[in-house]
């Protein structure tokens, strides 16, 4: 996956923040002008990710792999989202309504710390739009992380993908492959 993907998906992940940086200044009495684009703009990543999670599916190469176990990994979502609503659990306003600056500069902080950790797949809007999270192992043993809109139930089961990352791979919806 090229790097304007992984930029694509570190972006994506921070909607549900700029989603409540408009319910903060709405709550703050702020002009509509001031909080509809923060608004407009969560749904919009959502749909960003979508299109991409879709393009990767039908464009990228095909790999079948081999699952010996698996464990499924959705609660790291939880972990990060706290992580992103960190700013706002304090007593009076956020400092994203006050001081836009620092709010940025805390934005980019969180998009560097998912991108350098390689943490695109614990991404919260993949969730919303219904995907699940696996740790799997192949037979030889190596770790990969599988992303899936598919209940995971037997082990031993080989499924289509594609490679988002080096041990990141989206299971593919497409049946004709």
């Amino acid at each position: 996956m090229n790097i304007l993907a992984k930029f694509i998906l570190v972006s994506t992940s921070l909607s549900p923040v700029l989603f409540i940086v408009g319910v903060n200044l709405f709550e703050c009495n702020k002009p509509w002008t001031c909080w509809i684009w923060w608004m407009i703009s969560a749904p919009f990543l959502m749909v960003v990710c979508k299109v991409l999670l879709v393009c990767a599916d039908k464009q990228l190469q095909k790999h079948e792999i081999c699952i010996d176990e698996f464990e499924r990994k959705d609660q790291e979502m939880l972990a990060f989202l706290f992580i992103y609503l960190l700013p706002f659990i304090r007593s009076g306003n956020s400092m994203f309504t006050t001081d836009w600056l620092t709010g940025i500069c805390i934005l980019g902080i969180i998009g560097f710390a998912i991108a350098h950790a390689g943490a695109l797949h614990f991404n919260p809007v993949m969730g919303l739009l219904g995907y699940h999270f696996y740790a799997i192992k192949n037979p030889f043993g190596a770790s990969n992380l599988l992303i899936s809109k598919k209940d995971l139930l037997n082990l031993g089961k080989e499924v289509q993908t594609v490679q988002l990352a080096s041990n990141v791979y989206l299971e593919t919806e497409n049946v004709n492959a």
